[in-house]
């Protein structure tokens, strides 16, 4: 096969490029983007379907940089944005304390690009400095670079890097280099997700890649396009993509659980979720992501760390199968599990660490040649009857592998029995349950197939808040919410009871757990007071230890947060000796003033115990919250019916009492705050109407309560007429159809736009209509509001002559700019009533300057330096008389 051309490595990185830029640019266009990147797909296995001789038809070069998180058969690059800055200054040579060097290294202050990412400030950078047209390089060469990169030894990375980065430099344009940076980074920016570009590749690519996880795989057996194969269930040595756990706060149970199913409850394994496959003794083991790491278990009984361990755990009778489960790390020396809060990865665990790697089943997917996986009808089984096959696969060995323990819970008491072992779990400092419908299949990629997560954080009162002071930031790349990332959150030193703290320690940072429109709020009320620490070092009783925030700010110009936190961990990049594990915002405390914050010494009060890991679960869960799941009672089956909320139109008991909407057909868009879907139906019947479901040719008009998504949509189609719920509300009784006034329209189309400037005028008044002081109110707000239209010096001259043709008498001078000697004459105020642009002082810019006719003659010759007509002002006098510009001859000075 090493003679076979694979056409798709000869499609021009340039071409590949433009296409990149072409769907970057629509990227909230969906269907041009789909558009786009189909045309080139198909584009491209036409091109693989004209070359001749051998060929590989593969279009896995392409998919691999189209999808470069999805790639798993290249090794990470390990170069993020601050390690690229840095080569790339070295790369050209830049002075560090360049400006362009500066961008390069500190790109998230960068904030007058397009493209705030890493890429696209280095666009600006290179733009000057590299060729303009590339040479001709290909997809295929950009994917030997990426190998190059990611192969590259430790010891030699550092010249690989020089070298590969100033051969692409040397071969590309600026915006094909920004296009590879974001290869590099594994964010091309294009808003298109994974499964989408899969899906434009083939119909089951998206299906297919969740049951092996390799591009490579995906392209070989659906590469023929139109193809579907009959059935594309598991294989060994190919990562799945794991079923997924629902999260469920234990005081929803009785609303999500049914008492119909039988559960089984275990606790949750705070490791890394794994798999083994396994055949005649060769094993592979893949992480969640499907990422090898075979090289560091061992591949068979004579090599890794934890692979020589399971000889003879395995039943005789097992001769292939792959399990699903949590690799743990298991303490060498104190017999326990550990956790990944504690200062150890279990994938880069070695030979003297103080951990070994355990690995913990829980499902097994594949078993002696027969997939497990997916529903009955492509062989799956429910979970079971899996169960009892992995029951029989191994034996568990202390330290290496085991089952997971698990409890069937009686239908009878399924609240009470998951209660009891989420406070257990609390006690035991556990990261909380899972719950597990047995009769469940397993679909890989799928998360709310049947599993539950049970953890103390999702319930409200369960954990320990943490009250502290935004005292830093650091700085966002996209700054439409502002530029702040993450805050760096403080207590206080607490010395002075009831006075302001002179000192605050830094207990981490946060991120996560506000909405939109409350982070734009936050970084908003904080942006005048942030002090760039480049600029202006921090004071020192503000302590953030190693961990430097880019921005500063002091306390009492600042904020309170309530954090939540799972757990904490020790640290030594913060000022405290712990800090926050998974932590998020749950509430903006205005009311509370910072010196009230969490101080040092109850936060070193939480870390009592000294562990490792402090979990912050510490109170138990009253069941008296949580309504008991109850047994069903049998009752009989009831046709299907749309439930009441969402019917579009009453029961037909309404009678039309007015005709103010006769014949009318209204589609109710979103409801109001004050009044149901079903009560403006029973309204729009009263008034003779028609409720309809959907928008059609002959609906006259939508209604809107509250501003949802799809009212969004609408009003901006601007197709359909809207008005507010507020106006049906108050529509009084009529004997003929009426006509909503423009004030309570929310979008109106082109067509009644024209109808009622009949009517109204731009500022939506009536002309005939007498108004009231609550509607004058409304029109003139909405004036404020409204943008004034300015119209330029040559926009007024194209108006006159549109209008009046060759002489507006009204604005006869518009063309002119003069200066008039006497300035406070009548004849400079009347001709800037005639549109003449009269200016203060003579200069080139002038068409005319107008002069007394006793004028002296030093004077004029003094004027005539400008190069502009000096009149007498009986010219002006002259087209005041005839309304129009009369030619200057007969009046130069």
């Amino acid at each position: 096969m090493a003679n076979e051309v694979i056409p798709a490595n000869e499609i021009k990185f340039e071409k590949f490029c433009n296409i990149l830029e072409q769907l970057h640019k629509k990227k909230r266009k969906r269907q041009e983007q789909d558009k786009i990147l189909e045309n080139f797909i198909h584009e491209c296995k036409l091109s693989a379907s004209q070359v001749v001789g051998k060929k590989n038809a593969t279009l896995f070069p392409i998919l691999r940089l189209l999808l470069p998180k999805l790639d798993r058969e290249r090794s990470a690059y390990n170069l993020k944005e601050s390690k690229l800055g840095v080569l790339l200054v070295k790369v050209l040579s830049l002075c560090k304390q360049s400006r362009d060097a500066q961008k390069l290294l500190n790109y998230r202050s960068v904030d007058n690009t397009q493209d705030s990412d890493f890429p696209g400030v280095a666009y600006f950078v290179f733009k000057s400095r590299m060729k303009p047209k590339s040479e001709d390089i290909t997809v295929g060469d950009i994917n030997a670079m990426l190998d190059t990169i990611a192969a590259a030894e430790v010891g030699m990375k550092a010249s690989v890097l020089d070298e590969t980065f100033s051969q692409v430099m040397n071969k590309v344009t600026a915006d094909q280099m920004k296009w590879f940076l974001r290869l590099i980074l594994k964010e091309l920016k294009l808003e298109m997700g994974s499964n989408r570009i899969l899906a434009l590749f083939h119909p089951d690519a998206p299906e297919y890649y969740e049951t092996c996880s390799l591009l490579s795989k995906v392209c070989e057996e659906l590469g023929e396009g139109d193809s579907r194969p009959l059935e594309l269930g598991i294989e060994l040595y190919h990562a799945i993509s794991p079923m997924l756990s629902e999260r469920l706060d234990v005081k929803n149970i009785a609303k999500q659980l049914s008492s119909d199913k039988t559960y089984q409850i275990e606790n949750k394994f705070d490791g890394e979720r794994f798999q083994i496959h396994m055949h005649n003794g060769k094993f592979e083991y893949y992480s969640r992501r499907g990422f090898s790491f075979t090289k560091n278990y061992g591949g068979s009984y004579d090599s890794g760390l934890l692979t020589p361990h399971l000889k003879d755990t395995f039943s005789s009778d097992v001769t292939s199968c792959i399990l699903d489960g949590e690799m743990m790390g298991w303490h060498k020396q104190y017999q326990c599990f550990g956790c990944k809060g504690m200062a150890f990865d279990v994938k880069k665990i070695t030979e003297n660490s103080r951990f070994q790697p355990c690995f913990c089943a829980f499902d097994i997917l594949y078993y002696n040649g027969r997939t497990l996986v997916g529903p009955p009808e492509k062989g799956g089984l429910p979970l079971r009857e899996r169960l009892l096959i992995l029951d029989k696969v191994f034996t568990d060995k202390t330290g290496v592998i085991k089952h997971s323990d698990r409890k069937i819970l009686s239908q009878a008491t399924i609240y009470p029995e998951i209660l009891n072992a989420l406070n257990t779990a609390i006690e035991n400092q556990d990261e909380g349950i899972v719950v597990k419908d047995v009769d469940s299949y397993y679909i890989p990629n799928r998360r709310n197939a049947g599993w539950y997560k049970i953890k103390p954080e999702y319930t409200e009162g369960a954990m320990s808040d943490l009250d502290l002071v935004i005292i830093g930031a650091d700085e966002a790349e996209n700054k439409r919410q502002g530029r702040a990332k993450s805050f760096h959150v403080a207590c206080s030193d607490g010395a002075n009871p009831g006075k302001m703290p002179e000192r605050w320690i830094s207990v981490g940072r946060v991120s996560t757990g506000l909405t939109f429109d409350e982070r734009e709020t936050l970084c908003t009320k904080l942006e005048p007071n942030w002090t760039s620490s480049r600029q202006t070092p921090a004071p020192s009783n503000l302590d953030f230890s190693k961990n430097k925030p880019d921005f500063w700010i002091l306390p009492e110009h600042s904020v309170v947060l309530t954090v939540r936190a799972s757990e904490l961990v020790r640290t030594s990049g913060f000022g405290t000796d712990y800090t926050l594990r998974f932590p998020r915002v749950t509430k903006i405390r205005d009311d509370k003033p910072v010196q009230d914050v969490m101080t040092l010494m109850e936060f070193q009060n939480l870390c009592a115990n000294k562990g490792p890991v402090v979990k912050l679960s510490t109170n138990q869960i009253n069941g008296d919250e949580i309504a008991e799941v109850k047994p069903r009672a049998k009752r009989k089956i009831e046709v299907p019916k749309v439930p009441e909320q969402f019917q579009i139109r009453s029961r037909g008991d309404v009678e039309a009492t007015s005709k103010a909407l006769l014949g009318r057909k209204l589609c109710i868009l979103s409801e109001d705050t004050d009044c149901t879907r079903q009560e403006l139906c029973k309204i729009i019947e009263t008034h003779g109407g028609i409720v309809v479901a959907n928008v059609g040719a002959d609906t006259w008009c939508g209604v809107a309560g509250q501003l949802t998504s799809r009212v969004r949509n609408v009003v901006a189609s601007n197709q359909l007429d809207v008005v507010s719920a507020a106006w049906l509300r108050a529509l009084p009784s009529a004997e003929a159809p009426v006509q909503p006034p423009p004030l309570h329209m929310l979008a109106i189309k082109p067509a009644t736009r024209l109808t009622l400037a009949r009517h109204y005028d731009a500022h939506r008044d009536s002309y005939t209509e007498l108004i009231d002081e609550e509607t004058l109110r409304k029109i003139f707000d909405k004036m404020d509001s409204d943008v004034q239209i300015y119209l330029t010096h040559q926009e007024m001259l194209n108006l006159d002559k549109e209008i009046f043709g060759d002489n507006n008498p009204h604005s006869f001078l518009r063309p002119c700019f003069i200066h008039v000697t006497e300035l406070e004459s009548v004849n400079a105020i009347v001709a800037s009533m005639y549109g003449a642009n009269v200016l203060d002082t003579p200069s080139n810019d002038c068409t005319h300057i107008v002069v007394p006719s006793n004028i002296e003659k030093a004077e004029i010759d003094t004027l005539k330096t400008y190069n502009v007509m000096v009149v007498s002002e009986n010219w002006l006098e002259a087209c005041f008389s005839e309304k129009k510009l009369v030619p200057e001859a007969d009046f130069l000075m």
